[in-house]
């Protein structure tokens, strides 16, 4: 029901505009002979989605490349990181992702999906049409990260063990703020061994991306933060931080894609962050 719902709106909720546009690039990327990383949920999300999908794709201005190296990034991040002793996975704002079903966890990892309710029920549906089978033990989470999300996911069965947590494509459209919060709240619910794993933006790309951002914001999809450089904010929270240029990683990765044009003294910059729970502060 709510796929035909998602398919006949005339105006997206931000959670549904940005999953589906990831969707669309992890779909075009799965079938290229060079791919970094096969989704084979992505096309059908967006095929069901229909007009939404390709609609929401277009608003955003990164490239296939761009979101390309972003999951294997994380994919290769979350692998590192269950093969040094984390069972226990938490994608929070999961939106569209499929990593329960395509990544090849160790025996024992226990997953959550943190994702509000209408994209959960979503995204079940068109799982449900692929018959497709978790390669984990996959707890779905329905609740707002703006508000009380950890109670509802230590209802959902999360345990005080070494965790691994994922925040992909999220932290630039909150505000300082609520990203500080954020932060926060996780290492709070992080024993030492836990790590985390995010993206994000300094402020000159929040500059750089300014003549097409009042049409992001009008669509609900506005970026409202930025970080000078990730690793003293975590090293501030309890957290050893390594830190990785999106550039940087694309080139290690072999597939360069093409930067924001920018003004003469711009350096924008997205983060790749991968960080290690060090102990209390």
């Amino acid at each position: 029901m709510f796929a035909t719902e998602l398919k006949l709106s005339k105006k997206l909720l931000p959670i549904e505009t940005t999953a589906l546009t990831v969707a669309y690039h992890r779909a075009l990327e799965s079938v290229r002979p060079d791919r970094l990383f096969e989704d084979p949920f992505a096309a059908l999300f967006v095929a069901i989605a229909g007009d939404a999908a390709l609609s929401a794709a277009k608003l955003l201005f990164a490239s296939t490349d761009y979101f390309a190296i972003r999951t294997r990034f994380f994919d290769d991040f979350l692998s590192k990181s269950c093969r040094s002793g984390c069972r226990q996975v938490v994608l929070l704002a999961s939106g569209l992702d499929a990593r329960a079903f395509r990544l090849p966890f160790p025996a024992g990892v226990r997953l959550f999906e943190v994702e509000l309710q209408t994209m959960l029920l979503f995204k079940e549906s068109v799982l449900s049409i692929a018959r497709a089978r978790p390669r984990c033990d996959r707890h779905l989470v329905s609740a707002d990260l703006r508000n009380d999300w950890q109670s509802s996911l230590v209802q959902a069965g999360f345990r005080d063990v070494p965790t691994v947590w994922l925040i992909e494509g999220l932290l630039y459209f909150l505000t300082n703020e609520d990203t500080d919060r954020l932060l926060r709240d996780i290492t709070e619910l992080s024993p030492s061994g836990s790590a985390i794993g995010f993206d994000h933006v300094n402020e000159a790309t929040l500059q750089a991306i300014a003549p097409i951002a009042d049409g992001m914001a009008r669509r609900g999809v506005g970026w409202r933060s930025a970080v000078e450089h990730p690793a003293p904010w975590l090293r501030d929270l309890g957290w050893t931080a390594s830190v990785h240029p999106h550039g940087q990683v694309a080139e290690r990765y072999g597939r360069p894609f093409e930067q924001l044009d920018c003004p003469a003294g711009i350096e924008p910059v997205t983060w790749l962050v991968e960080a290690r729970r060090s102990g209390q502060t």
